[in-house]
């Protein structure tokens, strides 16, 4: 069972003290930033994005942003040159001198841009449902689809995407379904490539993640500390906090105690 971050930072504190550096990983929507009502809406407040900067330019720290959104999108959002980004959970990752891009999911984008072509015509007569092609993913939002319409959603979705179509694998997040190719790739496993490629192999990994698809990079993780941001019911998380705004505070905090040192 998971424990409350912001009530542990003594514990935290120790690890963080005895280790030569420091490999931060972080998710975007929903642990930087709210869930907006539209995937469009989600911006980085000004104050988090000062953070992450003075995070980043900290010596003995390094900066990884992994997110469900394109890699492309996410570097927009983040806006920081330099930092390590991973979009579509990991499947293609950029970093200071490393390019990265699955080649057994990159070699499914045609079959993925029709599939997300049929679910856009399917979907047209649901309104608020909006299907995004990430170019590696698919995501289908329905956070604006009305309660009594939520089901529609569902069975488009369920009868595009079936069990036979072997190809692909499809998960279920915040008001959000995720088409990804059924490759061996997760979150967890691009965060071990990017610590190979780091190459500091005593660091300590924080890791604060919100949805489904980041239990992959706490199971990856466990000597880590690992975070849950929301709900923490069934996680592998050892900590969690509430929402983005205590993701803040942990970060000020350890931006604080970083300058103490």
């Amino acid at each position: 069972m998971s424990r409350l971050l912001l009530e542990n930072l003594s514990e935290i504190n120790r690890q963080i003290s005895a280790a030569p550096h420091i490999l931060l990983f972080t998710d975007f929507d929903g642990t930087l930033t709210p869930i907006g009502e539209h995937p469009h809406a989600a911006q980085l407040a000004p104050e988090t994005k000062t953070l992450l900067e003075q995070l980043f330019r900290q010596s003995n720290m390094t900066l990884a942003v992994i997110s469900g959104r394109a890699l492309a999108d996410i570097q927009t959002r983040v806006g920081i040159e330099g930092l390590v980004y991973a979009g579509n959970h990991g499947l293609e990752i950029c970093g200071p001198g490393f390019h990265f891009i699955d080649p057994e999911a990159a070699a499914q984008r045609e079959a993925l841009q029709q599939l997300a072509e049929k679910l856009s015509a399917r979907m047209q007569a649901i309104a608020g449902a909006c299907v995004e092609n990430k170019g590696l993913t698919v995501s289908i939002h329905f956070r604006q689809v009305a309660d009594k319409l939520v089901d529609q959603v569902v069975r488009v979705v369920r009868a595009t995407v079936t069990p036979r179509h072997r190809q692909w694998q499809l998960t279920v997040g915040k008001m959000v379904y995720e088409i990804r190719p059924r490759v061996d790739w997760h979150k967890g496993a691009a965060l071990h490539w990017i610590k190979d490629r780091v190459g500091k192999p005593k660091a300590l990994t924080i890791y604060l993640g919100d949805d489904f698809t980041d239990e992959d990079a706490f199971a990856a993780l466990p000597d880590g500390i690992t975070v849950k941001v929301g709900h923490a019911e069934e996680t592998l998380a050892k900590f969690c906090v509430a929402n983005p705004a205590e993701v803040q505070q942990f970060l000020q905090w350890l931006l604080e105690r970083n300058h103490d040192d």
